[in-house]
This record gives C-alpha cells, structure tokens and sequence, in this order.
C-alpha cells in the first residue's frame, strides 16, 4: 500500500460497509459519520443529507443537532446513512461541508467488496474507512487514514549532551528524601541492634532451646571436671581423717623464732653554749 499524503487534522470520519435489513430483505450501504474530536459535556448528531445519481454520490454535512436524550453524556457526534444497494461499477463520492468546502473521492464497489481509487485529496476535512467486512480482498486503498511520524521536539544537539554528574552533597539530599519502605526499616533496626548479625528465626530459637534442655539433662564436661576435682578432695581429707584416728599423725615442723628488730636510739642533741656574762 502505496503511503497517503499526510493530513495535519481532519475533522469528521466516514465509515463504510455492508447491512442487510431482514424485514425487507434488502442489502444496503451504510455510512457512519463521526466527529474526530469528542464532546466533554454532551453529545450531539450530524445532520447529513445526501443525492443519487449515476455514477455519483453527494453528501452535504448541514452541521450539528442535540440528541433527543436530554441526559448528558461524553463522546464523539455520529450519525448513520442507509443507502439502498448500488449498482457495481466507479462512483465519485463528493462530501461538502457547511462552509462550502468540498472533497471528492473515487470509490469502486464490486461483487467481492469496495476500494478507494487514485487521486486522493492532499487537504481533506474527512476521512474514508472501509470497514474489514465489506472490503475488497486485496484492495489498494482501503482506508484514507495517515499516520503522521511525530518529529522529535528537542534538537539533536541538546540530546547528545549528557546530564551532569550530581554531587555528592545532591547524592545525600537525594538519600535523605527517599521514604524507607517497611522491608528496608526493618533490616535497619536489625543492624542497629544485632550489629549486622542475622536474626535469628521462630524455627531456629525453637531449636536452640531444644538443644539447650537436652545440654541442661546431661553432665557437661565442665561440670564433669569440677565433679572430678571434688571426688579428689574429698578422697584425700577421709584419708586425712584415717590417719588422725590410727593416731599416726605427720611430725610438725618446730616453728623458727623470729628476731624482733631493735628500736633505733635517738640522737644525741647538741649542747647549748651557755651565755657569757658582762
């Protein structure tokens, strides 16, 4: 599909495809007007009309009406068009506004389907969609709608250049505005109590409380040398005591006299010279 030429903005839609009124029985065309813009506070209806002729279609967009439902509502103004089955061959569909603008479009409609043919409008108000169901498999041009590529706001020099490394006085503001989560509190909490150790779980402290009560039944083997230590001695002073009772008891030795320190003698003070009489 060849690309369309690029419309800045349009401002009503038409979508075409097929329906069939089982009442009647009749297959007809249908044309769905639509605004490309929507209304915030209430919605409206076109007001189109149009005119046969061979090998020509007209459509006269008269303007906008309200809707019969006073009730407010948001969305695009449409309108729909019922036209009774055309014969197979081309057609030059012509749009005017209410301005007095006017666009044409070349259409073919055949037994498989429809398809818009060349020249399409550079400066169109209204946009052509065929609907999937009722299009030509295969067809060239199937919708009018143009994908305009969004050029880039900022130019390419500014782009290029990169951002500025933060300080760190920015670096620090930036961490003390930060929110903590819950996660990050607590393992802060935890560092600050347990001094970076890992806390222990519910599971784990169960453990090593079990492991603590099967410690507490058994002798330790600290408690196993005190045990021996106090055997010994108690083994050695009913010895002691077997001793004393067969009346064999270890000689004492005598105790040496200990010298008392003599006390230092004062000295002796000098005489006074006795004063000479006149």
């Amino acid at each position: 599909m060849e690309p369309l030429p690029p419309v800045k903005e349009v401002e009503y839609r038409c979508i075409i495809n097929k329906a069939f009124d089982e009442i009647s029985g009749m297959e007809y065309t249908t044309f769905s007007f639509e605004t490309a813009k929507e209304f915030s506070s209430f919605r409206y209806e076109i007001a189109v009309r149009y005119k046969l002729e061979p090998g020509t279609i007209v459509f006269r967009v008269l303007g906008m009406t309200a809707t019969r439902m006073m009730m407010p509502s948001f969305g695009t103004a449409k309108s729909v068009l019922k036209v009774p089955h055309l014969p197979y061959g081309a057609y030059m569909v012509t749009f005017i506004k209410s301005d007095g603008s006017e666009n044409q479009f070349m259409m073919e409609f055949t037994k498989k389907g429809m398809q818009i043919l060349k020249p399409i409008p550079r400066k169109r108000f209204i946009d052509l969609i065929i609907d999937p169901h009722a299009a030509l498999p295969g067809g060239k041009i199937l919708t009018t709608v143009t994908k305009i590529t969004a050029e880039p706001l900022i130019p390419r020099t500014i782009q290029k250049r990169l951002p500025v490394p933060p300080t760190p006085e920015e670096l620090a503001i930036l961490e003390s505005l930060k929110t903590e989560t819950p996660e990050e509190r607590d393992a802060r909490e935890e560092m600050e109590l347990f001094g970076g150790k890992k806390r222990l779980s519910k599971k784990e402290l169960a453990e090593s409380e079990k492991e603590l009560r099967k410690l507490g039944d058994k002798p330790t083997a600290a408690a196993k040398k005190t045990n021996g230590t106090k055997t010994k001695k108690a083994a050695a002073a009913k010895n002691g005591a077997k001793s004393k009772s067969n009346g064999k008891s270890a000689p004492k030795k005598a105790a040496k006299p200990v010298k008392k320190k003599a006390a230092p003698k004062p000295k002796a003070k000098p005489a006074k010279k006795a004063k000479k009489k006149k």
